[in-house]
């Protein structure tokens, strides 16, 4: 009887463990898809009909006549409440119709939780918020984030955001408070 006891507690206790996420899930099945996302990036703007996600991995297309620096971006539009803009998320989708950027539903949604420097006050999705809420930032464009660095000494991020469709590039200073 104790074997049997024993032997359900460590079932139990194992289905919990496994039951366990440290990600927030916003939408869709509570574990991932056992395929890979369909895209990863950050939550650039939310409005009330979604939220733009535009990836950092830059393609080229230039052997074939395209762009040389091209980066995926899709609205998506069922974001939940809890994403906020300057998160990095993980989203998985179906159908994505042809535009830039492009406009999908999304199946499932991960925030990939954010790093905070040995010192820093914000995490990386904090400072990129604040960064894009700046007046710095044309709020019309397409933008992505080239490269966010914390700098201890100064006690400030350096955020660097560049158009997608252009050469302009934005360098950030965001004060660590």
């Amino acid at each position: 009887m104790r074997r049997i006891c024993s032997l359900v507690l460590v079932i139990c206790l194992t289905l919990s463990l496994l039951g366990c996420n440290s990600n927030k899930v916003g939408i869709g099945e509570k574990q991932a898809p056992k395929i890979e996302p369909g895209i990863i990036g950050y939550v650039m703007k939310l409005s009330n009909s979604g939220m733009l996600v535009v990836s950092q991995g830059i393609q080229d297309f230039s052997s074939t006549g395209g762009v040389k620096e091209f980066y995926n971006a899709i609205w998506f539009s069922n974001a939940p409440k809890e994403i906020e803009v300057g998160d990095q998320v993980r989203v998985w989708f179906d159908e994505v119709l042809e535009s830039y950027p492009g406009q999908s539903e999304a199946k499932h949604i991960e925030v990939i939780a954010s790093e905070k420097p040995d010192g820093a006050n914000l995490d990386i999705s904090e400072a990129l918020n604040r960064a894009l809420k700046t007046d710095k930032v044309d709020n019309d464009e397409v933008i992505v984030v080239k490269s966010i660095a914390y700098d201890k000494q100064a006690d400030r991020w350096s955020i660097v955001l560049k158009q997608t469709w252009g050469d302009k590039t934005y360098n950030i200073q965001v004060e660590d408070k």
